[in-house]
């Protein structure tokens, strides 16, 4: 197991992904994470799954974040065969 601020850090927390972090505000943007603000991120990333908190750290990467927040996940194409504007003119229902 991973040790950091001094406790064992619990199995559903994503530690690859917490490390990137780290590295990311380390090396990008200058601003490396005091012993503090990782005991409160580990707090905040156990409120989610493991896939969930892998998907927070690189939105927040991608987006050139200094903090971690959740954001709703992109959303899924729609399986609609048709068209709304098909579905309006579609009048087989009134036969």
């Amino acid at each position: 197991m991973l040790k950091i601020v001094d406790s064992v850090v619990p199995d559903n927390l994503n530690t690859e992904y917490l490390a990137e972090w780290i590295a990311y505000r380390e090396e990008d943007l200058s601003k490396p994470m005091t012993p503090r603000a990782i005991k409160m991120l580990t707090k905040k990333l156990l409120q989610w799954s493991i896939p969930e908190q892998e998907r927070m750290i690189c939105n927040a990467i991608e987006m050139n974040w200094k903090g971690v927040y959740w954001v709703d996940p992109p959303k899924q194409q729609s399986s609609r065969q048709k068209t709304i504007e098909e579905d309006l003119e579609d009048r087989s229902w009134s036969n």
